[in-house]
């Protein structure tokens, strides 16, 4: 049994994981082999539903790699629901306000913490440890909340005073686009797919969008929390790693399927 990823995120530095969008049991598996700490299968913006739960979390079994998912949403039944499926760790996207920070603690942690519903399916083994897997669910049930606008960077330590937290991690992009003024627009740069997510993340690499994902680390650290956030390249995954993240993220499955075929149809 892996580890909770909340241990992982506390003990160990430098953790670098890369995002799942396909509903494809192969992908998500071959992906496990890249040399990731951590895959993040993503129910936010890709085709991935929960029908493909909790067969897709096979293809992880037997690997040191742990799956995380983001959420479709700052919704209770989604959160508990996949905590109960067995995921190890819960990203939540849009955690903009103390209010939304409280919501994902109702639903990711049992009570007197939170208020998720008991219910011993996968991640109890069907019942068979339902004892045991209550005595450390909360712990084991790792919840990760997405820091995505300006306002809530200017809320964090409210955000980050909310009991059950486990780690805290941060879009740039969506940070970028709360900050702008009626009328504006970001673009990304014209490149090649061959460059990866550097092609879509640069237009939110601006000193005033930095500022606030140091602002957020600054917050996380004081707290005791993990920081993470997404990366473009690898250059900048080291950057923020040397500043204190323990998590980054990195690339996608379609992405390095674009870049690859780009480099061998050259």
């Amino acid at each position: 049994m892996r580890p909770p990823f909340v241990e992982r995120l506390r003990q160990e530095s430098d953790l670098i994981g890369s995002w799942c969008s396909f509903s494809s049991y192969a992908s998500a598996e071959v992906m496990t082999h890249l040399g990731a700490d951590f895959l993040v299968l993503d129910m936010q913006h890709s085709e991935i539903k929960q029908s493909d739960f909790p067969s897709l979390l096979g293809a992880f079994q037997g690997s040191a790699v742990t799956p995380v998912v983001r959420a479709p949403q700052n919704d209770y039944h989604s959160i508990n629901w996949l905590f109960d499926q067995g995921v190890d760790a819960v990203l939540v996207p849009m955690v903009n306000s103390p209010q939304d920070a409280r919501r994902a603690v109702e639903a990711a942690k049992f009570p007197p913490l939170g208020r998720r519903s008991f219910g011993p399916y996968r991640a109890a083994r069907y019942s068979f440890e339902a004892k045991e897997y209550m005595a450390d669910a909360d712990r084991r049930a790792t919840l990760i909340i997405q820091i995505e606008s300006q306002s809530a960077v200017e809320q964090i330590d409210e955000i980050l005073s909310q009991p059950g937290i486990d780690a805290v991690f941060v879009g740039p992009n969506d940070v970028a686009f709360s900050m702008l003024k009626p009328g504006e627009s970001l673009l990304g740069p014209a490149g090649s797919s061959g460059e990866g997510a550097d092609s879509w993340t640069t237009f939110a690499r601006t000193p005033d969008v930095l500022a606030l994902c140091e602002r957020t680390l600054e917050a996380a650290s004081k707290k005791g929390l993990p920081f993470g956030m997404t990366a473009g390249t690898m250059a900048e995954v080291r950057e923020w790693h040397a500043k204190g993240a323990r998590f980054m993220t990195l690339g996608s499955d379609f992405l390095f399927m674009r870049a690859g075929a780009e480099q061998m149809l050259k």
